[in-house]
Order: structure tokens, then sequence, then C-alpha cells
């Protein structure tokens, strides 16, 4: 039943509809936006013919200068920076979509914990902001580390009396990008052309390519050829950020894979089922969270993503990656006591 969904509405998505890309009336904050990846995500919005309104936050106040930048270009929509905590709630106020991208780049040797450490301050404040001026937002979250995160954001907003499960989100497609982008080049096939269901997390033992979903199902990848690109996929960021030689993570493709998921939101909050990779509240594999292809319609998730046909090794994977997920979530949750403990 589930892969029948995913093939179905993944089928839908790929027809352009003109009269949505005709109709620009939707409000984007980016939180974050002064960084690499952030200033990307703002470049290709503001080339997106959906959004009305583009709002930039950052506590960096270079972030004025990628404001003038973007406000040159012609068209598009109209651009404003904010920066500092006192703006943020002003960053945020009355957007559809408010999009954190990630803060503490990954580099080699950084814990996930260190990254939780350095991440989860920023991500809190964001947090209170929804809850004091949009709690009907849709929020996108790219930070990592992603699995321990949207637990720790659900929990802060839980706490300010505004967690809504169907309108939070850990943006994973990059994860789908990758197994489309290595079953391509495999397969010597157009990447454009194919779908790849990722489930579990967003780390090394928790990403699960399901290759045996892959479609359109005239494409076949072998059990051997399964072992491999997944090592690909789980090892990509960790490969580019050694061929840059721990001076910056996946920029580029993070960015281009977050600027994909915020088009298909943006088709659901104009009204449509969409269907997107992505982590989120999900108890159907006997975690909190889970990640992989969700339905999302204008009011939020429609359905979350839920059990597929697996081949042997991708069950095998799964098992293994249970635990670890719960682990990592309870973590996530946790980590809202010990910031308070820490503060008070």
């Amino acid at each position: 039943m589930a892969q029948k969904i995913f093939c179905c509405l993944f089928a839908t998505q790929l027809k352009k509809n003109t009269l949505i890309l005709q109709k620009r009336n939707v409000q984007v904050s980016v939180i974050g936006a002064a960084s690499d990846i952030g200033s990307y995500v703002s470049l290709f919005l503001k080339r997106n013919s959906k959004v009305s309104k583009l709002h930039l936050y950052d506590d960096d106040d270079r972030i004025k200068g990628t404001e003038l930048e973007l406000s040159n270009l012609p068209g598009g929509p109209s651009v404003s920076a904010f920066i500092g905590d006192t703006n943020l709630e002003q960053a945020i106020h009355s957007s559809n979509l408010v999009v954190m991208v990630s803060r503490m780049p990954r580099k080699p040797g950084n814990t996930r914990e260190q990254m939780l450490g350095a991440n989860a301050p920023l991500i809190q404040r964001l947090c209170k902001a929804i809850a004091a001026q949009n709690q009907e937002a849709f929020v996108a979250i790219s930070t990592n580390p992603i699995n321990y995160l949207i637990p720790f954001a659900s929990t802060v907003m839980y706490k300010y009396g505004c967690y809504n499960p169907s309108k939070m989100f850990g943006i994973t497609h990059i994860d789908t990008s990758r197994s489309r982008s290595f079953v391509a080049k495999a397969l010597k096939i157009n990447a454009q052309e194919i779908q790849v269901p990722v489930i579990g997390g967003h780390s090394d033992k928790t990403i699960i390519p399901l290759f045996s979903n892959l479609t359109p199902r005239n494409y076949r990848i072998e059990p051997c050829q399964a072992d491999m690109l997944t090592r690909l996929v789980r090892k990509a960021g960790t490969e580019v950020v050694m061929h840059k030689h721990g001076a910056e993570s996946s920029t580029l493709a993070m960015a281009w894979s977050i600027n994909e998921f915020i088009d298909i939101i943006l088709d659901a909050i104009l009204g449509y089922r969409v269907v997107v990779n992505c982590y989120t509240a999900n108890s159907n594999f006997g975690t909190k969270f889970f990640a992989g292809p969700t339905s999302v319609g204008p009011h939020g998730i429609i359905q979350a993503c839920c059990h597929f046909p697996m081949s042997e090794f991708e069950s095998y994977l799964l098992n293994r990656c249970i635990p670890i997920l719960s682990r990592e979530v309870l973590e996530g949750e946790k980590y809202v006591e010990f910031m308070e403990n820490v503060k008070g």
C-alpha cells in the first residue's frame, strides 16, 4: 500500500501546474541565511515564482549584504534582512514556512554531541519566537544532528504550548538526492527520471535507501549493488568534507536539496497534496521519529511514512537502525532538560 501511494503521488508531483507557478503569495523565512548554505538557498528562493516575500535572518550582520545583493536582482520576491535576537520574532512573523539551515558546519573530528551543543541554543530561540509570533507556520530544520534536533525542537515547542507534529519537518531530502544520483550513475540513466525512497534517520548508521523500491519499476538494482550504493550514500557527506580538507561541508548539494524540499512543501502550502522525504514524528516503526516519504497537504502532514516491502538486506539495516535512532531521539528530548539545568 505504501509503495502504491509513493509511486502515485510522486508521479503527480512531476506534473507542472502553471496556475501554481503564476501564483506568488507565500512568505518564507530563512534562519541562518548568512551561512554559505543559507545564501545559496536564499538565491534559489529569489528565483521561485511561488514566493512573494523572503525574510532572511542571522546573528551575523553580513546578512544585510546578502539582502542588498538579492534585492539588486530583477524580479522575484521582496527581500528583507533581520539581525540579532531582538529581530528574530519579526523575521518569522506571518511567514508560511520557516526554514532553519545549518549553523555549525560539519568538520572532521566533530562529534554529534558537539554539534548538538552548538546548534541547540538557536533552535531553542527559534522555537520560542515561533510560540510568540507564528504558531501556524510550517517549520523545517536542516541543521545537524537532525536525529537529535527535531525531537529537541519538538519538546521545546511542546513546553511552549505550540507543538504541531503535522508541521515540524527535519530536512533529509539530500539522502534521496544522493541515492538517485548514485543509482543513475550505476545504471547509466537520468537521475531526474527515477525516485528512491530513503527511510530511517539522518546519520551514517540510520540512513536506509530502499533501492528495492526504485521507480520506475523497469529499473533494478542487484543486491550486491545495493550494499555498495548504501555505503556510498551513508559516507557521501564525510567524503565531501574530507576532499574539501575539512574547510566546509556539502554546501552546494545541501542547498540544492533544501531548495527542492522547499519547492515541494510550497506546493503543499498552496493547496496540493505532495510527497517529500523528511524526518518527522512517526511511531509506525517503533520509534517516536522516523524519516521517509511523507504525504503533506495545506494543513501539514497527511500521512507519515509507513511500511514498504523490503529486501533482506534492507530489513537487516532497519533492525540495526531502530535502537540507534530510538536512543538518539531520547537524547535529543533529554537535552531540553540539560539546557534548562545549565541555564538555571
